[in-house]
């Protein structure tokens, strides 16, 4: 499904994005830190049955290692507040179950809720410099998406006090809380067209809708506890626990400019690839837990990011991916990433990846890439790269959604538009 139209005016442009990965970066060292992956799986103890050998065998260990020579997941970003919960539940030296009733789990984590609104404020600034001028960004604000699929129950509560420290308050306005997995932002950047195109949106030039995002694992904290006897030989009960990071992020969507400057929204789609999960969530006697089809998920975007990167770059009219600034695919695995940029003859230096050090971030990762995207080309690494194609593809109602997003620097085609 295509998103636009001859109008410049009815094009949105990405004006900001700022993300916050905690332990990653100087910002990101102030909300947490990266856990080695070794660490991680030695505290989940999950076995397997031995390759070799005659005869019946009892299973054996997984090596720590294992999470990094298979995957290439290094560390994972986890908040201060997950991994003091995390560390207290190993200590007990229980099953997941057991060391849920056995410790205390904080309400709501606050370290969330924190890079959120730095993230918010982040993404404004931009939009201000962008323009440079301040936008009167509380007669300007025409919605507000949240896309998650792990938030607490304070999360809804927290996003409307950082829109009012960033004085985005607007009497009435409620938020958009979306409920989708790693290609949420697809979504969230249609929601914010339709938003942008009511009626007094569209007469006003400075209009933005704020889209945000995070990954709250401290719901899931007693999974990182020792896997129970009859689960810890199943990678699809205990991995999703052992390879995704907590984050956050925010964009900020307004009208393209007439005077240039934007990433503005050349063409943007997506489709349902698998009427079928791959990460679902289920529950322990109370507790919840994830289950990722592991092998499925592997499968399933081997088959369908590439065809989405060569859409989203015919919608481009460009041959080649040499000549992106960025190639952004969904980080489910440093390893996935590597191959699909290889089979796609997409030069390395274009295809940015952090996953091998703060793991996978669902729909936190498209913020993620594009806030490296867009700094990198604020910092002038390659000018005449104007181009960015999204591969994304994630959990979208209890179904698979593959799709592209497709953006260009803006100048030369505003330059056209005002002639």
């Amino acid at each position: 499904m295509s998103v636009v139209t001859g109008d410049y005016r009815r094009k949105i442009a990405i004006k900001g994005a700022r993300a916050i990965v905690p332990g990653y970066g100087a910002e990101g060292s102030r909300f947490g830190s990266l856990v080695p992956s070794r660490d991680i799986v030695s505290a989940l103890r999950p076995r397997r049955k031995p390759r070799s050998g005659r005869g019946p065998q009892p299973a054996e260990d997984l090596p720590a290692s294992w999470l990094q020579s298979l995957l290439g997941f290094e560390s994972i970003a986890t908040t201060h507040v997950t991994r003091a919960a995390a560390d207290d539940m190993v200590a007990t030296g229980l099953e997941w179950t057991a060391a849920a009733k056995a410790r205390r789990v904080p309400a709501f984590n606050g370290d969330v809720d924190a890079m959120t609104a730095r993230a918010i404020a982040g993404a404004l600034q931009q939009y201000d410099e962008g323009r440079r001028k301040p936008v009167d960004r509380a007669r300007s604000i025409r919605g507000h998406v949240h896309v998650s699929a792990t938030s607490s129950v304070r999360t809804p509560y927290a996003l409307l006090d950082a829109r009012r420290a960033t004085g985005c308050h607007k009497p009435g306005m409620p938020i958009w809380n979306l409920l989708s997995g790693c290609s949420g932002l697809l979504f969230a950047l249609q929601q914010a067209r339709f938003l942008l195109q009511e009626e007094e949106a569209g007469r006003d030039e400075d209009a933005f809708v704020v889209v945000s995002c995070d990954n709250d694992l401290l719901p899931f904290v007693h999974t990182r506890a020792r896997c129970p006897a009859d689960r810890d030989e199943n990678i699809d009960d205990w991995l999703f626990q052992a390879i995704f990071g907590e984050g956050a992020g925010a964009i900020v969507v307004g009208h393209a400019d007439r005077a240039g400057g934007d990433w503005v929204v050349e063409d943007m789609g997506w489709s349902a690839v698998a009427d079928d999960w791959r990460v679902r969530m289920s529950s322990d006697d109370g507790s919840p837990r994830m289950i990722v089809r592991a092998r499925e998920v592997a499968a399933t975007f081997r088959e369908h990011v590439p065809d989405a990167a060569r859409r989203g770059l015919q919608a481009l009219g460009m041959p080649s991916f040499r000549s992106l600034h960025r190639l952004c695919v969904h980080e489910s695995n440093p390893k996935l990433v590597a191959q699909i940029a290889s089979r796609l003859e997409a030069p390395s230096d274009i295809v940015h990846s952090i996953s091998a050090k703060v793991g996978t971030l669902a729909a936190v990762s498209a913020f993620s890439l594009l806030d490296e995207a867009l700094e990198a080309h604020r910092a002038g690494s390659d000018p005449a790269r104007d181009a960015i194609v999204c591969a994304l593809i994630g959990e979208a109602g209890n179904s698979v959604v593959a799709g592209h997003l497709s953006l260009r620097y803006a100048q030369a085609v505003c330059a056209s538009a005002a002639a």
